[in-house]
């Protein structure tokens, strides 16, 4: 008898492993039979429950704001009026259930335990498992655990340090066995102040009297000006570490202390940085370096084990930017409708270095009016693999002509206070830049992309990012004459596909034309102008970026990060 019951509830555990998860169709967050949660349903927020076979049963309810609110860095917390259950809705680059998650979190501070950010690749380049998966039931960490969000863990699979180790670290599969491997992370620069140290993000969390630093997300501490719980707690470097910080502009970092039993703050001893840190160029052997004509570190699709079909659209191919992961989307920020707006393509090619057109900017935008989107294939839809930049300021080339678009290249740094921005991903990784002489065959077959029109006359951009084949014409086509009478320098060349099928259109400005040398994806053009769009026997334009080379390594050098 005893043997039959253990029989029956050994395959009754079989039987739940393998079928009874559920997988949110909206969030593809994985959840066990019985589990039941909230999710948004456009405006209207629905309670769902994973019951047998796998299916998730949802349906539309009432919900308030919530008592006390459980959601982190400004997120707006709801409550369901029938259940216990909540839910956050998150401001732009956070993601998770308590908004926790920092998809702007690129290095690790100390040994990483207060990370939270979206890095999901160990070490070896194995991609990590849910930490709510049923593989690892029986784990000692996992998203079941009581104190779970506390560390990091959820239904997520991005590297955390729970247990105090080193550096963050993931479950992954080794063949049939799960097993844990670091991630490769990049260590943030610490260890001084740059002036007030009002960008200071490093590590120590003693006062100058030798007290012990509360943490800023602590129970007394919620009732003070500054805390994990403000809305702008992770651009102020607060969150649920006892670093020292300095939010306010104080003289220098500080934190929230007990001192004779009474909650107070005291400064903390930090030394003055002699000159600023040094840049970040290490991620393992995936780092973007200030020289991208290095083979380890540009070039790549880190991630060439997809093999997504592709569907022909007029001007190319619906894509994944997994495919081109040097691509950028550059937004401006209209202040009437207070959003951002489609603006042009860009071409990562280092890692707080953008390359685009200089005919995107002659309205003389305002660099803190632009943002440069990276890792997104969706052109509006937020993603956990995008890291959003602020721009700190960029430069039109001095030669540039409005009217024949000659010298049009444009060079954008990114904003950035730790030395480093775009952090390597199979998402996000830069373009090579061609050495001065290279010059490649006639026809030599290239890559576009972008998310412009999908022809001349459509009234919207793409949606979705699109990839398009096209040839390299030789100098002798690439002439006035087919292309309407329009002048055609020596700093530009020509590419089209003779099918007339591909060809960039509006909106893809700026983008790369990238070709393949020494089995690197090296750019060869900037997308700059046409004779309408995918034109049969026409060529697109582009930007000749050999002739640039110089300028883009001056302009990088004079403006260190």
């Amino acid at each position: 008898m005893k043997s039959a019951l253990g029989l029956m509830l050994a395959l009754c555990a079989l039987n739940y492993s393998s079928t009874d998860n559920c997988v949110d169709s909206e969030t593809s967050a994985v959840r066990r039979f019985g589990d039941t949660w909230l999710r948004w349903k456009g405006q209207r927020v629905e309670y769902c429950r994973c019951s047998m076979r796998g299916r998730e049963r949802c349906h539309v309810v009432p919900v308030i704001n919530c008592y006390v609110s459980h959601c982190y860095n400004g997120g707006t917390c709801k409550e369901a009026v029938y259940t216990s259950d909540y839910i956050c809705q998150c401001p732009r680059g956070f993601s998770g259930s308590q908004c926790e998650i920092n998809s702007n979190e690129r290095c690790v501070t100390g040994q990483g335990e207060g990370y939270r950010g979206t890095w999901s690749i160990s070490h070896s380049g194995a991609a990590c498992v849910n930490w709510n998966s049923t593989s690892l039931m029986g784990r000692r960490f996992t998203a079941r655990k009581n104190d779970a969000s506390s560390l990091g863990l959820g239904n997520h699979n991005y590297c955390r340090n729970p247990d105090g180790d080193s550096t963050p670290w993931c479950y992954v599969y080794s063949g049939s066995q799960v097993v844990w491997e670091f991630c490769s992370l990049p260590k943030c620069p610490e260890g001084c102040v740059l002036g007030s140290g009002q960008s200071y993000r490093g590590t120590v969390a003693v006062t100058r009297s030798g007290s012990r630093c509360l943490p800023w997300d602590f129970a007394v501490v919620r009732r003070k000006l500054y805390n994990a719980w403000r809305s702008d707690a992770l651009e102020l470097g607060l969150s649920g570490h006892n670093f020292c910080r300095n939010p306010d502009g104080d003289v220098g970092p500080w934190c929230h202390t007990y001192k004779n039993m009474q909650l107070t703050w005291e400064l903390c001893d930090i030394p003055k940085c002699a000159k600023r840190p040094p840049i970040i160029t290490t991620l393992g052997p995936r780092a973007p370096t200030s020289n991208n004509n290095n083979r380890a570190t540009c070039g790549e699709r880190l991630d060439n084990t997809l093999n997504r079909p592709s569907f022909r659209m007029s001007g190319g191919r619906e894509s994944d930017i997994t495919e081109q992961p040097w691509q950028a989307v550059i937004n401006v920020y209209q202040a009437r409708l207070k959003t951002h707006f489609h603006r042009c393509g860009g071409v990562l090619i280092d890692s707080c270095w953008v390359l685009s057109a200089a005919h995107c900017f002659e309205d003389n935008a305002k660099a803190e009016k632009l943002e440069v989107i990276l890792g997104r294939t969706f052109r509006k839809q937020n993603s956990s693999s995008e890291q959003i930049f602020k721009v700190e300021k960029y430069w039109i080339h001095e030669k540039f002509d409005n009217e024949t678009f000659d010298n049009d290249i444009a060079l954008l740094k990114l904003n950035t206070d730790i030395g480093m921005c775009a952090v390597n991903a199979p998402e996000v990784f830069p373009a090579c830049l061609p050495e001065r002489e290279l010059d490649l065959p006639d026809w030599t077959e290239c890559e576009i992309s972008g998310y412009g029109k999908e022809s001349e006359f459509s009234a919207e951009y793409s949606e979705r990012v699109k990839r398009g084949y096209v040839r390299l014409w030789p100098k002798e086509r690439c002439v006035p004459a087919v292309l309407s009478g329009r002048t055609v320098t020596a700093n530009m060349l020509c590419a089209g596909d003779t099918r007339g099928l591909d060809d960039a259109c509006k909106g893809d400005s700026g983008g790369p034309l990238v070709c393949r040398n020494r089995d690197r994806m090296t750019l060869m053009g900037v997308i700059s102008w046409g004779d309408g769009c995918g034109q049969r026997d026409k060529p697109g334009v582009y930007t000749r970026v050999t002739h640039y080379i110089d300028w883009i390594n001056a302009k990088i050098k004079a403006n260190p990060v």
